[in-house]
């Protein structure tokens, strides 16, 4: 999924499920543009301190800066938070 520019791009990151249930969701809501991983042992979910779904982790990929936002954000939520937080 491209928001902004093409430095800036979405990784989903499903865990707490079975690899078919991750899956199931992925092709339910049409995201297969998104490159996703399936975090099964949880290390990713425990290096951002992500507790449930949905969260946000922005990292910047220059100063390796990580801010997390917890909840539903919408598009255009997503975009805002991008554009907030100088990613």
């Amino acid at each position: 999924m491209q928001l902004l520019d093409e430095d800036q791009a979405v990784v989903g990151v499903a865990g707490r499920d079975s690899l078919e249930e991750m899956q199931a969701f992925t092709d339910r809501h049409e995201l297969d543009g998104v490159v996703n991983i399936a975090d099964v042992d949880g290390s990713v979910w425990e290096r951002f301190d992500v507790f449930g779904q949905p969260t946000w982790a922005y990292v910047d990929g220059d100063t390796g800066q990580v801010t997390v936002r917890f909840g539903g954000l919408g598009q255009e939520g997503v975009l805002s938070a991008f554009e907030a937080d100088g990613f």
